[in-house]
């Protein structure tokens, strides 16, 4: 009897070693052979930090995202560079890896929009504060 393999999103930040942290926990603790774990990170898009501006500035946002393509590049080579140090680790224990980049007027709102796009069974986070005691 195999369980239904699970889909596993991961918030990553910007930085290099609580997001490692997060994955390595992830990979050790929750994720089982057969599961996906997806490593986004969430770029916040200009104008639709104000309230009701979402819908209306959506179009030109998604119109002028020339201008967002080095962000998009540089984002998508670090999550990458993230997961490249688990590669063996989850192949090994046939887990699948995958990166994205998503966009959103915040950071919770495009985690919280992505894990119910993908129906995904978790959503993990890491504190933003840094920890001192360990």
């Amino acid at each position: 009897m195999s369980a239904t393999p699970a889909k596993i999103l991961i918030g990553i930040s910007l930085d290099a070693e609580d997001s490692a942290e997060l994955l390595s926990w992830a990979i050790r603790n929750v994720a089982h052979p057969n599961d996906t774990i997806v490593a986004l990170h969430v770029l916040v898009t200009e104008g639709m930090n104000k309230p009701g501006a979402r819908r209306k500035e959506e179009t030109k946002e998604w119109k002028s995202i020339a201008k967002y393509q080095t962000q998009i590049r540089k984002a998508k080579a670090f999550v990458i560079s993230v997961m490249a140090d688990f590669a063996n680790t989850c192949q090994s224990n046939q887990v699948k890896l995958e990166a994205r980049v998503g966009f959103s007027s915040g950071v919770g709102r495009g985690l919280i929009e992505e894990a119910r796009g993908m129906s995904a069974e978790f959503l993990l986070i890491s504190s933003s504060r840094k920890r001192s005691n360990r």
